[in-house]
């Protein structure tokens, strides 16, 4: 099998499913309820931002009365109708407030997607290797099974026997409680797997992971950039930023009048019917001091976004460059571990169950081989692991939605 295709081989038990990494990842992201609300909450925002560039409608005044005049008294009333005017352009500049506002949350849509979509990833990873090792575990203790009962029927008369036979059973008990660590480890990984994909309780399927091989290096500068540019939090607080330059020019247009255009009608009678029209413009006086402390008020909190915009950068690259460091050595270390050593060690072990039961091998060989080999299958097994969550937090930066299949070739 390609070293790209399969990381998981072991056959998954009779119904069982198996998954791919892409299915799982497509499962989350469909299954979701957080990226239902998220979709919701920016439907919420752009409708507000569409009724905050409506102009306020019209206001209505009725008045009804007497008149008394000269003695003669009759009915009177008196209607108005009175326009806002809002020239000075704010409901466009708080519709704009809005729309920034939706942007970030489409921003933060966009970016759950994303974190969902690499946790899979990551817990896929560690879920597959947790698997394969039980299932290593269980083949161990097969093989020791097997030597036990090999040693069964040879006489233990001298210390060295006797002491043979102990290491023998010290290593099934110590086996036994790998076992259940294992079996928990993995078990323990697809529970959290299911906080994102609706997964049938009580089965655990295999789930096909590709292979790590370590031999694509990564450019620190080109990752670097992309993560400056398109790391979810730098890209919301620009728009924070955004967002104070628009309160301080919103601030600026509060100090100015707002015009409205009046229309009204009055009719009244007192002996002799008498009619008023009038047609008027108002303007709504401004503040006294010019709206001075709310102007100076949105300045400082443009120069407080942009402080904090220079902060979360100079955080960035020192957080990236350790993130990267770990994500190389992760590499590094896959790279000691090709995928073909561990049908290799199951090889070596095969070969020297054989030449035990010769006598070609000795017990104490035999034992130290089984020993090595378990920790470099387990360290094999790790190491896939830790890259694939060290690529996972560098994909997060640089907010890489596609990671599921492009991931087969680092």
């Amino acid at each position: 099998m390609p070293a790209h295709r399969a990381f998981a081989q072991e056959v998954p038990p009779p119904g069982n499913e198996s998954y791919t990494l892409a299915q799982l990842v497509d499962l989350a992201v469909r299954n979701t309820g957080l990226l239902g609300s998220q979709d919701a909450r920016i439907e919420e925002t752009r409708l507000s931002a569409r009724q905050a560039r409506a102009w306020p409608g019209p206001d209505f005044e009725f008045l009804a009365g007497r008149k008394n005049e000269a003695g003669s008294d009759g009915p009177g009333y008196e209607l108005a109708l009175a326009q806002p005017l809002p020239l000075a352009g704010k409901p466009g500049l708080r519709g704009g407030l809005l729309d920034l506002e939706s942007e970030a949350r489409r921003l933060r849509r966009s970016a759950s997607e994303t974190l969902i979509a690499l946790d899979v990833v990551r817990l896929a990873y560690e879920y597959a290797a947790g698997r394969r090792k039980a299932a290593y575990v269980g083949d161990r203790q097969k093989r020791f099974d097997l030597v036990r009962e090999y040693l069964s029927g040879r006489p233990f008369e001298t210390p060295q026997r006797r002491a043979e036979s102990g290491i023998v059973q010290n290593r099934l008990r110590i086996l036994a409680a790998e076992a259940v660590r294992s079996q928990a480890g993995f078990k323990s990984s697809f529970e959290k797997l299911k906080t994102y994909i609706p997964l049938a309780p009580g089965s655990y399927p295999g789930v096909e992971v590709p292979w790590l091989s370590g031999a694509k290096g990564l450019d620190e500068r080109a990752w670097l950039a992309r993560a400056l540019e398109k790391e979810p939090g730098l890209r919301a607080q620009r728009l924070a930023v955004a967002g104070a330059e628009l309160e301080g020019r919103l601030a600026r247009k509060e100090a100015l009048p707002e015009p409205a255009l009046s229309v009204s009608y009055e009719r009244a009678r007192a002996g002799e019917t008498e009619k008023n029209y009038a047609l008027g413009l108002s303007l709504a006086f401004p503040f006294w001091n010019g709206n001075r402390s709310g102007i100076l008020s949105a300045e400082r909190k443009k120069l407080a976004e942009e402080r904090l915009l220079a902060f979360e950068e100079q955080k960035l690259k020192a957080e990236f460059t350790r993130a990267f460091v770990e994500c190389e050595a992760a590499r590094q270390t896959v790279l000691q571990y090709p995928q073909t050593i561990l049908p290799g060690l199951e090889d070596q072990l095969r070969e020297a169950e054989e030449g035990f039961r010769k006598g070609q091998v000795d017990l104490l060989t035999f034992l130290e081989l089984d020993s090595s080999a378990a920790e470099t299958y387990d360290r094999a097994l790790d190491a896939q692991a830790e890259l694939a969550a060290a690529l996972a937090g560098l994909l997060t930066a640089t907010q890489d939605r596609d990671a599921a299949a492009s991931l087969g070739s680092y």
